[in-house]
């Protein structure tokens, strides 16, 4: 059986895999059809901070003699995936997004590299984020702009942007992300793919960050079975756990997947009450919650939860932001290289005040509250990933808008970092410039479950296109 490359570079996860298992496909061979992927589509995107054929067809070797002698590591031994920048990777300068980040490969890798290392996989190389990943758009002085997949000079959002682009266009199957206000979701929903972020522990954070329990990690990828191939692989417990709690077993979710939705409870907010939301988006959130009650499940209208909290992330965000600055004990030369957006929010975090800190966290407690108030009469909160589309990349804050922060523009992905929730963003439909929509499903925290059987019931029954390039 020949499979021909442009085929190999259409496949998921779960397709490659069925294939290596039965013979007919080698992990050579797949990592050689995604880097020739790479080399056609990512000139037009710049997804990636590098591309690494030499690592990834090593590793695809090894692969191949494990599959050979019958002994994968495991389900995705030998899939191509990617990593996102701010992670370190050993063999790849840990640019961190950063003109002042390393520029000889990296010799450390936390916890998540471990656990991928172990399962086989075959890293094609590092994806684009903004500067320390500080803002839900990728550009800056190190990256230049990451270009939506659907529409040349509209942003793909981030800060796991180039992630979400790579899974767009299918440059390797899995995509590492990281989400500590909405990173995830937010180009999922610009990009057109499946985004998840998991409950705030499954996958235990054995790095420390100022930004503590907002931090969350999870994949990026076209369908939702594949996303669990790759959180799979990278959650459960771990001495090495700096922060939260990790339950002592993650249960395997893919049996559950194909469940369907009939009897779940699902309340609908177009707004959360304090949201002004774009008409194209509006029409496809309603559009998606008649055809979810079609699948069988309880679907109702619910108005605001709890005030904007937007004020509160803020406290939160900008003082982690200062912290990592002050910790990197700058010169002015090198202040100088850091993005300018960057700058000022570090600016603004170091005026706060411990007071103001402790009621920015206060602020989380109400949140945690209200939603666990929710949850009591539903098993998960259906509402839009973003309120708007792809704006023009390069811009931090859409033109004309007024707007001073990225958070300003996506209220609704933030509010669920500080309630450790799991959430997932998957295609909905597009507006009136193509651009596509997300759908984002909440649900209660460890039950990361509802929400991955409500995206998978949506999207096998409403599949969405994917792009062939840009227009």
């Amino acid at each position: 059986m020949t499979i021909e490359n442009d085929e190999i570079g259409e496949m998921g996860a779960g397709q490659l895999a069925a294939l290596y298992r039965a013979r007919e496909l080698s992990p050579v061979e797949a990592a050689q059809a995604f880097l020739e992927r790479i080399e056609r589509y990512n000139p037009a995107c710049n997804a990636f901070a590098y591309v690494t054929p030499e690592l990834a067809l090593s590793a695809a070797r090894e692969s191949e003699a494990r599959w050979h002698r019958g002994e994968p590591l495991g389900p995705i031994d030998g899939l191509p995936v990617t990593i996102k920048e701010l992670t370190s990777v050993v063999g790849i300068p840990h640019r961190n997004g950063s003109s002042l980040g390393g520029t000889e490969p990296a010799t450390k890798e936390p916890l998540v590299m471990k656990r991928l290392r172990e399962s086989g996989v075959a890293i094609l190389g590092t994806t684009t984020s903004p500067e320390i990943g500080w803002k839900g758009v990728t550009h800056g002085p190190a990256t230049g702009a990451t270009i939506n997949p659907w529409r040349k000079g509209r942003a793909s959002g981030g800060s796991s942007g180039g992630a979400a682009v790579a899974a767009a266009l299918n440059l390797g199957v899995l995509h590492d992300g990281s989400d500590g206000g909405g990173s995830i979701r937010i180009p999922a929903s610009f990009c057109g793919v499946f985004g998840f972020k998991s409950s705030y522990g499954w996958v235990p954070p054995a790095m420390l960050t100022p930004h503590f329990d907002l931090a969350h990690r999870g994949p990026l990828t076209r369908r939702v079975d594949d996303a669990l191939l790759y959180f799979n692989a990278i959650a459960g417990p771990s001495t090495e756990t700096v922060f939260g709690y990790c339950p002592p077993d993650v249960p395997d979710w893919r049996p559950g997947l194909r469940n369907g939705v009939r009897g779940l409870r699902v309340g609908y907010s177009r707004n959360l009450g304090y949201a002004q939301v774009a008409p194209d988006v509006v029409a496809a959130l309603d559009r998606a919650a008649d055809r979810l009650a079609g699948l069988g499940a309880t679907v109702e209208q619910v108005g605001e939860l709890f005030q904007n909290p937007n004020q509160a992330f803020k406290v939160l965000w900008h003082s982690g932001a200062h912290n990592i600055i002050a910790n990197m004990k700058l010169t002015a030369e090198q202040e100088a290289l850091l993005d300018p957006g960057l700058r000022e929010i570090a600016a603004s975090g170091a005026r706060y005040s411990a007071n103001d800190y402790i009621e920015a966290r206060l602020t989380v407690g109400r949140v945690r509250s209200a939603m666990a108030e929710f949850h009591r009469r539903f098993d998960a909160l259906m509402l839009p990933t973003m309120p708007i589309t792809a704006f023009a990349a390069g811009c931090d804050v859409p033109p004309q808008s007024g707007m001073k922060d990225w958070s300003e523009w996506s209220p609704f992905t933030y509010p669920f970092n500080m309630t450790g929730q799991p959430a997932v963003s998957v295609p909905c439909g597009f507006d009136s410039d193509g651009l596509p929509i997300g759908l984002q499903f909440v649900s209660a925290n460890y039950r990361d479950d509802l929400v991955l059987r409500l995206a998978a019931a949506y999207q096998e029954a409403f599949p969405e296109p994917f792009p062939n390039g840009q227009s």
